[in-house]
């Protein structure tokens, strides 16, 4: 399944519990935390994509066993529908991984933008490097590395 904009309302619970396949994302030495999704936290993480003027596309992976949320990815689309559109997160949970869905969606969410925003310069993605699972999707999906980002942690 697939929408524009905020989830809609009768699959929101099931959305808002799917998030949780991004808390195990490898992400090497670099803690970020786990950051807790409610609905509220979903309707304004659209709402800031809105306000610039942009479009938050979402594709979605349902167990037909039990109409819940197996996983998602999300690409943000200029609202102009040129330039570049960046994919956000992409997540499968634990208990339906191996299974090809990260990059089945993914896919989609690039055929549906090919097709409604033909003027789109490229599509671009964030992975870090000790992501095995998500470099492999991208690698499958004709995605080529620009360039390296470095983070650094440190307690105070």
């Amino acid at each position: 399944m697939e929408w524009e904009g905020v989830v809609p309302e009768e699959f929101a619970e099931t959305f808002v519990a799917s998030r949780r396949a991004m808390d195990d994302t490898p992400m090497g030495a670099v803690d970020h935390g786990t950051v807790v999704w409610d609905l509220d936290r979903v309707r304004a993480a659209v709402g800031a994509v809105a306000g610039r003027g942009d479009v938050l596309h979402t594709v979605a992976a349902v167990d037909v066993s039990d109409g819940s949320m197996a996983g998602f990815t999300e690409l943000v689309v200029p609202g102009s529908g040129t330039g570049d559109a960046q994919h956000y997160g992409t997540g499968v949970l634990p208990e339906h991984r191996g299974h090809g869905l990260a990059r089945w969606m993914k896919a989609a969410g690039i055929v549906r933008a090919r097709e409604t925003y033909p003027e789109l310069g490229g599509l671009l993605t964030d992975t870090a490097d000790n992501n095995p699972y998500m470099r492999r999707v991208n690698d499958a999906l004709g995605y080529l590395p620009t360039h390296a980002v470095h983070e650094f942690q440190r307690d105070l």
